[in-house]
């Protein structure tokens, strides 16, 4: 909508309504020459006359009647829109498009989300689980969860829980395999691979300080975390996971920690990603501060 157009239709209504142009220039706070010249601009820019003029009085024409109550039922109808925004600003209600990593959606998010939508009934959420990278801004998502290092400058990130990588086997895995005491070691071993990590395939370890890359052999890789997790409680090999991965499997005792001083470099986190935190409307509030909640108690 062009502020010209605009203040014309302001000038009209405000001249129509208090009978003359002197009186609708006061209610603006305008001069009268500038409410006459945006008046016959609007009736220039219509081709139509909208207002007639005696030395004594205004008063529409037919077509300025008509004109007035179309711009009024506009007017009406915005501020109904605007209203209706506002409600639903402060009120939790609406769809919520989250995108979380496949397993950790499926091992934990999934966990959360039943509560938040029987304490918040009018929010839809629309859950995306994907190892795919998804850019919020251009795929149309509201939120994410992402772990690891964080890499988009144009989000919002709230940290929900602390994370690591570690090294893990089954119970009887060195029942058939060599001693692994340090990182070199693990050259001597079938390792696990996950593929869609971005070092694979090297393991990227650090201890105190100090770090490592070590090339590892495979003999079974894979772009699904989960398969391998099953392969390393078959004593298939070595597994890299994060912990909140396998902390199942570990309080079971169906895999049991190895080098557990050393972890994998840049695993520090799991956070909440959202593209802006200002404007939030009362569902991102809601949710954001259900996740922070619910992962505040120690699930791994």
């Amino acid at each position: 909508m062009k502020d010209d157009d605009f203040r014309q239709r302001e000038a009209f209504l405000a001249v129509v309504r208090a009978g003359s142009f002197s009186a609708g220039a006061r209610e603006l706070g305008r001069d009268v020459s500038v409410v006459s010249r945006r008046i016959a601009a609007l009736e220039k820019r219509l081709g139509i006359r909208l207002i007639e003029r005696t030395t004594r009085r205004i008063r529409p024409t037919e077509e300025g009647q008509r004109y007035r109550q179309k711009i009024e039922l506009a007017d009406e109808l915005l501020r109904e829109a605007e209203e209706e925004a506002r409600a639903l600003a402060a009120r939790p209600a609406g769809t919520i498009r989250l995108t979380v990593p496949a397993s950790f959606g499926r091992s934990w998010v999934a966990q959360a989300l039943p509560g938040f939508l029987q304490a918040y009934p009018d929010i839809r959420i629309v859950l995306n689980c994907s190892d795919r990278y998804v850019d919020l801004l251009g795929d149309n998502f509201d939120m994410a969860i992402r772990i690891g290092v964080l890499a988009d400058s144009r989000l919002i990130a709230r940290k929900l829980a602390d994370t690591r990588r570690m090294l893990c086997v089954a119970p009887d895995y060195f029942d058939r395999h060599p001693a692994l005491t340090q990182p070199q070691d693990l050259r001597q071993h079938d390792c696990l691979g996950f593929t869609p990590m971005h070092s694979w395939p090297e393991w990227r370890l650090e201890k105190d300080g100090h770090q490592i890359a070590v090339p590892v052999q495979t003999r079974f890789e894979s772009d699904e975390m989960d398969a391998l997790v099953l392969a390393a409680q078959a004593s298939m090999g070595v597994l890299l996971a994060a912990n909140w991965l396998v902390q199942k499997e570990l309080a079971e005792g169906s895999l049991v920690p190895v080098l557990s001083d050393w972890q994998a470099i840049g695993e520090d986190g799991v956070w909440l990603m959202k593209p802006s935190s200002q404007l939030q409307s009362a569902k991102i509030s809601a949710l954001t501060d259900w996740l922070v909640a619910w992962f505040a108690e120690k699930r791994w």
